[in-house]
């Protein structure tokens, strides 16, 4: 088995890994590497094809894979090492990670670890709707990735589940797909999303918002023909081929889980300290592993002050 030695090394190759990786190579550590699971880096934003990324960090507005791309070049050009295609499958002890990838199996040590595994949608399954495993169900990343990476066929009629941010940006995809969006819903009294977008959204897309509405069951046998859902003990079916279940996240912290990193029991997430550090460790997690959810420049920003703190502690144990 390959064994190697770096300075970092940062397990997720979405905005904050790459803006981590970035501000550590400007902070003069050599030895940088970033693995991804994927085939390309970038995070979730590569495949969100709306405008609205960049704002806080880049100072710009720019679609999803613009975003990601950027920092992939920064980060690129900055000297980082990027590794596709590799996952972290458990660890060796605290300072080591084993890795798999089509070269095979290798162990990497670090001086420090970045755990930036991000946070996924809760499925179908994870929310145990009843009704038989008809086609046509997706998260807003699945949908995505559908849409614009593999260009497949989506269906015609979508009901969405849940009316957070993310909710609203898998409208606009499905508009993209072509498949209109005849309502949303959510369990809560309002949405969750910033003031002013479901208004706007619903009067662009025409579609319903329903609130203190949940989801009965999932009807149809090989493709989704419609869905029972319920309101205030009303209940009704709404005729649709398609369901896009959005939000309610849950932090990737299996790795996290494999060290013995206490979790928080209200978000699932690792229990750091104030400067993101794991205590009595030399393990930091930055993005949306750490709960509740964050844009993509939001994290971006935390990766970089992160590896602020991780090099000048490199650079004082050099000096």
């Amino acid at each position: 088995m390959k064994s190697s030695t770096v300075d970092v090394l940062i397990v997720g190759g979405g905005p904050a890994g790459l803006a981590a990786a970035i501000e550590l190579k400007k902070s003069g550590i050599k030895e940088v590497r970033v693995i991804e699971r994927e085939k390309h880096a970038g995070g979730i934003p590569r495949h969100s094809h709306h405008p609205g990324y960049g704002i806080r960090d880049l100072k710009r507005f720019l679609s999803g894979p613009n975003y990601a791309n950027r920092y992939l070049a920064k980060a690129v050009k900055a000297g980082a090492q990027i590794s596709t295609s590799t996952t972290a499958t458990d660890w060796i002890d605290k300072n080591t990670l084993q890795l798999t990838s089509p070269s095979g199996l290798e162990q990497v040590s670090a001086k420090a670890i970045v755990l930036a595994t991000g946070a996924r949608e809760r499925g179908r399954s994870a929310r145990a709707v009843a009704g038989k495993r008809a086609a046509g169900i997706y998260t807003t990343g699945s949908l995505q990735q559908a849409t614009y990476l593999e260009d497949l066929y989506i269906g015609s009629r979508a009901l969405i589940v849940g009316a957070e941010h993310v909710s609203f940006s898998a409208v606009i995809t499905l508009h993209h797909a072509k498949v209109k969006t005849v309502a949303l819903i959510c369990e809560s009294k309002k949405h969750q999303s910033v003031f002013g977008i479901p208004f706007l959204c619903s009067l662009i897309y025409r579609f319903k918002l329903h609130t203190s509405t949940k989801i009965i069951e999932i009807l149809g046998d090989k493709r989704v023909s419609g869905v029972l859902l319920e309101k205030n003990g009303k209940q009704w079916v709404e005729s649709v081929d398609t369901i896009i279940f959005t939000g309610d996240w849950i932090p990737d912290h299996e790795l996290a889980r494999k060290a013995d990193i206490a979790i928080d029991s209200r978000y699932k997430s690792p229990i750091i300290t104030t400067d993101n550090q794991v205590a009595n460790s030399d393990i930091y997690t930055i993005g949306n592993l750490n709960l509740p959810i964050k844009a993509a420049d939001k994290c971006a920003l935390e990766g970089k002050k992160v590896a602020k703190i991780i090099a000048t502690r490199l650079n004082k144990v050099k000096a």
